[in-house]
């Protein structure tokens, strides 16, 4: 007999939302956050089951323009319904990598999400998407930053205040999403509160999701309740092209000092940093980088839901 559960989910798009998507802000409607999945419950059985070395647990302060507050700590061996009120209770922020494409239980939301996306815009071709679960704290907050990937958020539970700003400068200067690229720096980029009012500002309730175009700056203020949320990354032709070239712009300042004038996907030009790009990930491939690690990846709270926080500091060597 046919399973018809998943029939019941899906989202409505409008004619702007299919006619921006991908290229401006949009906000779409959605009853996913109706899934029992998305419970207290069913999120601490994925927190047990899914591989720990795929879930972020972090913190942060409270000024928007301090990335460096953003610390990752250790759950320990606390069940998931106890991390679930510590996040509750504190300040936290959990990232379940891969939770939605890689749990057999989520995946059918997973695939009935992608599906959605490509019914509403017919020229939307994928060549890869994954998707993790957020689960945060009332008062958690994500800085300024900007996704190599093109990027789709669906919000479950919670309030969060959702603001992106234009891909281009003064709020993203390029040569920050090159370096982020070639893992030199994180994602953050560096916030100035007065570009607020040329946001695109946005309280994202359960049943609503928001897309944008790609390298977009955007930060998030959650404003109540435990916040789940599901980011879509998603890889398609587009993207690939003009991080090739932003990678080959990294390629040519780095290894022979040569500055890029131009950023821009297309023409000649474009196809051959293309070409340099495939080229030195192939040698990347075969012969390896240097191994180091990630900024910020270094454990500095253990979690404990009796906190204040959520977490206690551990005491610096």
């Amino acid at each position: 007999m046919r399973d018809t559960f998943m029939e019941r989910f899906s989202s409505n798009w409008s004619v702007e939302a299919r006619q921006k998507f991908r290229t401006e802000p949009v906000t779409v409607r959605h009853n996913y956050h109706e899934h029992h999945l998305f419970s207290d419950m069913a999120l601490a059985a994925l927190i047990e089951r899914h591989p720990r070395e795929l879930i972020d647990f972090c913190t942060m302060g409270d000024d928007a323009t301090d990335h460096d507050s953003w610390r990752a700590g250790d759950p320990g061996a606390l069940s998931g319904m106890e991390l679930i009120d510590a996040v509750r209770r504190g300040k936290l922020w959990l990232n379940l990598r891969h939770a939605m494409d890689l749990d057999p239980q989520y995946r059918p939301i997973f695939d009935a999400m992608l599906a959605d996306m490509k019914r509403a815009s017919p020229g939307f071709k994928p060549f890869m998407a994954e998707a993790g679960i957020l689960i945060s704290s009332p008062s958690a907050q994500v800085f300024l930053h900007s996704d190599a990937s093109e990027t789709m958020l669906w919000h479950m539970r919670g309030v969060k205040r959702f603001r992106v700003y234009p891909p281009k400068l003064p709020y993203l200067n390029t040569d920050d999403v090159e370096a982020m690229l070639h893992h030199d720096k994180t994602e953050d980029i560096p916030f100035n509160p007065v570009w607020d009012k040329d946001a695109f500002t946005l309280d994202l309730h359960p049943g609503m999701a928001v897309n944008w175009p790609l390298h977009a700056p955007h930060r998030i203020e959650n404003q109540s309740g435990i916040n789940v949320s599901v980011p879509f990354e998603i890889s398609t032709a587009r993207s690939r092209r003009q991080n090739a070239v932003l990678y080959a712009n990294g390629v040519l300042r780095r290894r022979f000092g040569w500055v890029p004038k131009s950023t821009r996907p297309d023409g000649l030009v474009a196809l051959a940093k293309q070409a340099l790009t495939a080229a030195v990930k192939l040698q990347l491939k075969y012969f390896g980088a240097p191994d180091r690690p990630m900024p910020k990846s270094e454990t500095t709270f253990d979690i404990d839901p009796t906190a204040p926080d959520g977490f206690i500091d551990r005491q610096a060597a």
